[in-house]
């Protein structure tokens, strides 16, 4: 049996973004569950060359019965009809959706409810939005979380103590958005408080092109407190982050879904400071695995900051509790609930 995954797999290049992420994973973790026969519709090839996946896709429509999509926004209004057709014409559609809005597109676009409540299955990364959606009729909403394929690091290779300067870390897009600025300011205020280098901050991941000017300036002004790392591999994430501090999420998102540099950090036994985004308490619980402030209070990130450090050992003590948390979002936990619900 052929399955379909529907997703930007992103053609010959290479993208860190989470949709991308997410599809790969996807496709990933059904070859590494056994399933071989996966057709590849790519929704990258609908700008640069939609003949090309006109093809695609008609062609996986002689024999594909189950598809799995996972669609941006504009894939979400320009296929959403169409996987409706689908559905009613006996092919049986899986929407694992991408980040945290379709509640929201839902109430706004009614038709939605309708093209949605055609398919098998709604996987949503987090239960308030399973629960949203359920509450607007969308009776097929089930909760499946974000995943990733990580070893997950063993409690014996934990630190075991930690000494200044604490080394804050993100690991993510780098852009104004994901509150990188936000962090880099922190840092440079909480030493200049102290009078000393007390904390520094390691930043990773792809930067954005108009953010590149602003990044490498505060970089350039912060006085070695702060610097730029370039792309680490997904695969290598639990080994680059294991030996910080604590992650950082700054993010100015607060539809965030359930961020993959969150797993990362789990993983890696690494707790995580986040501003408060709509999903993060079904990730981080406040002092065992995380902290979290308040959303529209973005200047607390500072004082969460000093807050870790003055409680090291506090902060030191909830990395078992990471460890704990991170096998929910282990490929091999996440593929038995995708094979189940599909019946593969």
């Amino acid at each position: 049996m052929y399955i379909g995954i529907i997703g930007h797999f992103g053609g010959k290049e290479s993208f860190n973004d989470g949709q991308t992420v997410k599809t790969l994973n996807i496709y990933n973790g059904l070859l590494n569950s056994g399933i071989s026969t996966i057709d590849k519709i790519d929704t990258y090839y609908i700008k640069r060359n939609p003949i090309k996946f006109l093809f695609i896709f008609v062609k996986s429509l002689f024999r594909d019965k189950k598809y799995i999509v996972l669609l941006s926004i504009n894939g979400r209004r320009l296929l959403f009809p169409i996987l409706f057709l689908l559905s009613k014409c006996g092919k049986d559609i899986y929407h694992y959706a991408i980040g945290g809005r379709l509640a929201n597109e839902v109430e706004k676009y009614p038709s939605w409810k309708r093209y949605v409540s055609s398919f098998k299955g709604n996987w949503m990364e987090s239960h308030e939005l399973e629960e949203k959606l359920q509450s607007l009729g969308v009776k097929n909403a089930i909760y499946l979380p974000n995943f990733k394929k990580l070893n997950v690091l063993e409690e014996k290779d934990l630190d075991k103590d930690y000494i200044p300067p604490f080394q804050f870390c993100i690991f993510s897009r780098v852009m104004k958005e994901k509150g990188v600025s936000d962090a880099i300011n922190a840092v440079n205020r909480i030493n200049s408080k102290y009078g000393k280098q007390i904390a520094t901050l390691d930043i990773y991941g792809p930067v954005e092109d108009d953010y590149k000017d602003e990044l490498f300036s505060l970089i350039e002004s912060s006085q070695n407190n702060c610097k730029y790392c370039g792309i680490i591999d997904s695969s290598k994430s639990v080994e680059t982050l294991k030996s910080y501090f604590a992650l950082l999420f700054p993010t100015h998102w607060k539809h965030e879904g359930i961020p993959g540099t969150i797993i990362d950090a789990f993983s890696a036994g690494i707790p995580v400071i986040a501003r408060k985004w709509q999903y993060c308490t079904e990730m981080i619980s406040n002092g065992k695995n995380g902290y979290y402030y308040d959303f529209d209070k973005p200047e607390l990130l500072i004082d969460v900051m000093e807050y870790a450090i003055v409680h090291v050992n506090e902060t030191m003590e909830m990395k078992r509790n990471c460890l704990k948390k991170a096998v929910e979002y282990s490929e091999s936990h996440v593929m038995k609930q995708i094979r189940r619900e599909m019946g593969i």
